[in-house]
C-alpha cells in the first residue's frame, strides 16, 4: 500500500503527503519501541525485585507493600532504559525499511534524508521529554514514597523481627523470643535478654506483651512476669511485676534515616544543597553534578535517534544487510554515553566540568545532525554539481542504480 501511495505519480517535494509519511514511519516505530521497553524493563525489574524479597522474607512485610515497592522502583529503571530502547527501535525500523526497499521508494518520490528521519526525531524528542519528567519529578517523588514504605515495614517490630518460636535480634544488644505472635502487636510467652549495657544485662520473662508507640518512643509493654538481673554480690536478683515496659527507642533511631539520598532529591535540592547540613557539605560537589546530570541525560535519547538516522540513511545499498552500520552506531552510542558518565564523575570533584555535561551531548547532536543533512558534502557538491531547487540531499539515483 505504501509503495502505491508514493509511486502512483512522481510529485515534487512540496506536493508529497508529508503528514501521511510522518504518520506511517512514526506508527511503525511505536510497536517495536513498546515491545523493547517492556521486555528490557521486565528483565531488569525482576532483578531489582529479587534484591528486595527480604522485605517479605526477613522483615515480614505484606504483599501489598511489596507490590507498591515494585511499582515505585520502575521510574529509576525507565530513565536508563528509554534512551537505549529508542536507539534499538530506530535501528530496527530503519534496517527493516531499507531491507524492504521502502526507503528507496521514499527517496525516489523526492523525500530527503531529513524527511525520512523527521518522525523518528520527533520520537526522540518525545522520549527526551519523558525522561526529563522522570528525572525532575517522578523519580525523586517515587523514591521518597519507597523510603517511607520500607521504613513502615521495618518499623513494625511485631511483624518484622519477632516471630513465633524464634530468637531474633530486635536491635543491637537485645534478643527477643515469643511463643506466639498475634495480630496488633500482641505476644504470648515473651523472653527478652537486654544486654545493651554489657555490665548490667537484664532478662525479662512475661506471660504476654504489647508493642505500642508512645509519646516517649516505642515501648514493649509486658504483663505478669519477672525481671532477672545480677546483683552486686553476684547473686541473681528476681523482681516480679504485674506490668512494666521495655524501651525500644534504639530500634526506632536505628532504622530511620533523616538524610535524603541523591535519588530522593529534586533537581533544585541537588543544584542548591543545604550547606548547614553535614552530609550536604561533605558531598556538595557530587550532589550538584547529579543535578546537572538529571538535566542532560534526556539529551542522549535525541542523540541516539539522530546518530542512527544519519549513519543508516547515508549508507549505500547493500543486499547483504546493514549489520556493519548497526554495530558502528551501537559502539559510537555506548562510547558517547560512557564518556558522559565519566564527565559526571569528574564534575563531582571539579565544578567547572558541569558545563561539559551539557556541551558534550549537545555537540554530539549537532555533529550527527550536520551529518544527517549532508552539510559535510555541500562544499564538494557546489564545486562539482550544484543542487537543483527540489533535489533531495541524498544519492537516491545512485542507490537505485546499484539496486
Amino acid at each position: 500500500m505504501f509503495y502505491h501511495v508514493l509511486t502512483c505519480r512522481r510529485p515534487a517535494l512540496e506536493d508529497l503527503p508529508l503528514n501521511r509519511l510522518d504518520r506511517y514511519i512514526f506508527s511503525q516505530s511505536l510497536r517495536p519501541l513498546a515491545l523493547i521497553t517492556l521486555c528490557v524493563s521486565a528483565v531488569i525489574w525482576l532483578t531489582q525485585l529479587l534484591q528486595r524479597v527480604d522485605l517479605i522474607v526477613d522483615d515480614g512485610g505484606s504483599l501489598s507493600a511489596f507490590l507498591r515497592i515494585a511499582i515505585l522502583i520502575l521510574p529509576s529503571l525507565l530513565v536508563i532504559i528509554i534512551p537505549f530502547a529508542v536507539l534499538a527501535t530506530t535501528l530496527y525500523l530503519l534496517n527493516r525499511l531499507m531491507g524492504d526497499s521502502e526507503i528507496a521508494v521514499m527517496k525516489s518520490a523526492g523525500a530527503s534524508r531529513w524527511r525520512v528521519a523527521r518522525p523518528l526525531i520527533f520520537l526522540g524528542l518525545l522520549a527526551s521529554l519523558i525522561t526529563l519528567w522522570i528525572n525532575v519529578d517522578l523519580m525523586p517523588r517515587s523514591y521518597r514514597q519507597l523510603k517511607n514504605i520500607v521504613h513502615e515495614v521495618r518499623a513494625d517490630i511485631a511483624r518484622s523481627l519477632i516471630r513465633s518460636g524464634e530468637f531474633s535480634s530486635a536491635i543491637d544488644g537485645m534478643m527477643v523470643h515469643a511463643e506466639e505472635v498475634m495480630p496488633g502487636g500482641q505476644f504470648k510467652g515473651l523472653l527478652i535478654y537486654d544486654f545493651r549495657d554489657p555490665e548490667k544485662p537484664v532478662t525479662y520473662m512475661a506471660e504476654s506483651g504489647l508493642y505500642r508507640d508512645s509519646d516517649y518512643g516505642p515501648r514493649l509493654h509486658l504483663a505478669r512476669g519477672n525481671i532477672q538481673r545480677t546483683a552486686k554480690d553476684g547473686y541473681i536478683e528476681i523482681v516480679r511485676f504485674d506490668e512494666t515496659a521495655v524501651d525500644m527507642t534504639d530500634y526506632q533511631t536505628l532504622n530511620i534515616e533523616t538524610v535524603l539520598e541523591e535519588t530522593e532529591r529534586y533537581v533544585s535540592e541537588l543544584l542548591h544543597p543545604d550547606l548547614t547540613q553535614q552530609y550536604d557539605r561533605a558531598h556538595a560537589g557530587r550532589l550538584i553534578a547529579e543535578g546537572h546530570a538529571r538535566l542532560t541525560t534526556p539529551l542522549y535519547a535525541l542523540f541516539f535517534v539522530i546518530l542512527s538516522a544519519a549513519l543508516m540513511l547515508r549508507a549505500p545499498f547493500n543486499r547483504f544487510g546493514y549489520s556493519r552500520i548497526v554495530r558502528r552506531v551501537i559502539v559510537i552510542a555506548i562510547l558517547v554515553r560512557v564518556f558522559g558518565y565519566f564527565l559526571q564523575s569528574l564534575a563531582a570533584d571539579m565544578a567547572s566540568m558541569n558545563m561539559l555535561q551539557y556541551l558534550w551531548p549537545l555537540g554530539a547532536i549537532a555533529v550527527s545532525l550536520a551529518f544527517l543533512l549532508g552539510l559535510d558534502n555541500l562544499g564538494r557538491r557546489s564545486k562539482n554539481q550544484p543542487l537543483l531547487p527540489n533535489q533531495p540531499l541524498d544519492d537516491a539515483a545512485t542507490e537505485r542504480g546499484q539496486a
